[in-house]
């Protein structure tokens, strides 16, 4: 019976990141920092364009992915970034392939955020974008533990990967 109670309140979690990552609650971050790095009771700034910091990532066999044709990468990564700060995510880090997002995750119990990052690759003349999603609880810390929930969130994450390849004007 302890295991079943746990294991519902744990996928009662990942559904509540899920929903906020994708629901888009807003957030407000300051200006000159993307977010903050716990360390004990002392709070560190993680500076804007900082890469996220390395964790171990959980294998993923197939993420949520879109062949998009006839769009440069810069522009796919734009409409990619607009759509995901309009929802009150902070973009962390970007390259001429990869957009890496965060956002505190706001009431919940232990401090916890989620993590998104969209990947662009080469494929038949096209371009591939596909997106991975994590719950990180305690980020920053010595506790930090990742769980990659895009399992949980696919059906969302196509949809809205398929409004790229559309051009990004779907939202």
């Amino acid at each position: 019976m302890l295991v079943t109670s746990t294991l519902s309140i744990r996928h009662a979690g990942v559904a509540l990141v899920a929903a906020l990552i994708l629901a888009g609650c807003a957030s407000t971050s300051s200006p000159t920092t993307a977010s903050t790095a716990h360390s004990g009771n002392v709070i560190t700034p993680v500076p804007l364009g900082q890469p996220l910091p390395d964790t171990k990532l959980p294998k993923v066999t197939a993420a949520p992915s879109v062949l998009i044709a006839g769009r440069p990468a810069a522009a796919i990564l734009d409409d990619v970034v607009k759509y995901r700060t309009g929802k009150g995510m902070t973009l962390r880090n970007r390259s001429s392939n990869k957009a890496e997002f965060a956002q505190t995750i706001p009431n919940a119990k232990q401090p916890t955020e989620a993590r998104m990052v969209y990947l662009l690759a080469p494929v038949n003349g096209g371009l591939q974008l596909s997106a991975r999603v994590f719950q990180v609880s305690y980020p920053g810390t010595a506790r930090e533990k990742v769980a990659e929930i895009t399992g949980v969130v696919a059906d969302k994450l196509n949809q809205e990967l398929g409004g790229y390849a559309q051009g990004g004007n779907w939202h």
